[in-house]
């Protein structure tokens, strides 16, 4: 991509949200910030994620996936969860929003609870397209946006 091109990229806005999920007994956690609703009926979410992330197998395996909007107080989460591979990590950062669902982040903005639809390889990402089963809604100040976190994922490694 050339340099303009990449600066262009960079200036749109995009929210900071932690994908979780299961892989047998243990869970996954990573940052993600490509994700938009796709659907009012059913209710969708798509999230576009690098063909390399580990949390994909564990996504196709369970078939469940959380994400998890965070507000600008936790801004320190994202150097926590940045590494794709944070795997097994029980901590006072989650809560279970459903018997079945993987964690989402204890204190986000909004968490929403998915059952994986279909999924469409598209370029070097796939989208991951999520039917909403539970949401969770916390009154918080503002989210966490690329602009406050003072970075932006454009798809490079």
């Amino acid at each position: 991509m050339d340099p303009q091109m990449a600066e262009a990229f960079r200036g749109i806005l995009y929210g900071i949200y932690v994908l979780t999920t299961h892989e047998g007994g243990e869970f996954r956690a990573m940052i993600v910030s490509w994700v938009s609703q796709v659907s009012y009926s059913p209710p969708l979410l798509m999230v576009a994620l690098r063909h390399n992330r580990p949390a994909l197998p564990a996504i196709r395996e369970s078939g469940l996936f959380s994400l998890s909007l965070l507000s600008r107080d936790q801004k320190a989460l994202v150097l926590r969860f940045k590494d794709s591979t944070s795997q097994g990590q029980t901590s006072d950062f989650f809560r279970q929003a459903s018997q079945q669902g993987p964690p989402s982040i204890k204190g986000a903005g909004a968490s929403w609870e998915c059952r994986l639809f279909p999924q469409r390889e598209v370029g070097d990402h796939i989208l991951i397209i999520g039917e909403v089963l539970s949401t969770l809604v916390n009154p918080m100040g503002k989210p966490l946006t690329t602009t406050e976190y003072g970075g932006t994922y454009i798809g490079q490694v």
